[in-house]
């Protein structure tokens, strides 16, 4: 009894210590009031957080805003030099439209009033001097009214012009002047009266020049063959 005495109380006190050992202490006051202090820090943060952007986005928008204000004054008090200055733009532009609708062939590509339908070509070539004549004939749609009409030609000597209307009226329309325009290689046609949209017309040009020895338009070229040139 004795010894089974003293082994229940050793063992029990063993228990009792491995119990100690294992059993979940509850947290200190210290701790409680550590884990509080940094809610109450974090929610600070948070709060001046929120404070110091809302400051920034108001600075902001009192910013736009007199920008804003300063850019309208601007601009109101410049409108009516900006309108003078729109107004003569405008005028130049128009002037200018006008003055080269008026001189088509100041440009480098011919007029949209005439649309060509189809060519007839004849060439005479004649190597003994290098030069040839030839004569076309062009018929054309007038798509807008005009009395011009701008060919594109580089070192022809031009004998005949002739214009024809395929409307009832016979005979050739009336050629008020006609000339070269070098700087844009064209030759202008003006006529006495304008020609009518949706009306078919043909032109009929004689002319010859020159066989040139460049690449340029109709030229001449020559090559060696078994010693013969």
């Amino acid at each position: 009894m004795g010894i089974e005495d003293a082994s229940m109380r050793n063992g029990r006190a063993l228990s009792d210590q491995w119990a100690d050992s294992v059993v979940v202490r509850p947290r200190t006051t210290e701790q409680h009031i550590t884990v509080n202090k940094r809610l109450v820090l974090g929610f600070a943060t948070s709060i001046l957080t929120l404070i110091i952007v809302t400051a920034i986005a108001i600075t902001l928008s009192v910013s736009f805003e007199r920008c804003a204000a300063e850019s309208s004054g601007a601009l109101a008090a410049n409108s009516s030099s900006n309108s003078k200055w729109k107004q003569s733009r405008d005028g130049n532009i128009s002037h200018r439209d006008s003055e080269d609708g008026q001189q088509p062939w100041r440009h480098l590509r011919l007029p949209a009033t005439l649309r060509p339908r189809h060519y007839d070509l004849r060439l005479s070539v004649y190597m003994e001097n290098f030069t040839f004549s030839g004569e076309v004939n062009i018929e054309f749609e007038c798509v807008h009214s005009t009395k011009l009409i701008v060919l594109h030609t580089d070192r022809l000597e031009l004998e005949k012009v002739l214009v024809y209307s395929e409307s009832k009226k016979a005979g050739a329309m009336r050629i008020q002047r006609r000339f070269h325009y070098q700087p844009k290689q064209v030759y202008v046609i003006a006529l006495h009266r304008e020609m009518k949209p949706l009306r078919t017309y043909k032109i009929n040009i004689t002319f010859h020049a020159h066989i040139e020895h460049e690449l340029l338009g109709f030229f001449r070229s020559s090559y060696v063959l078994n010693g013969e040139r």
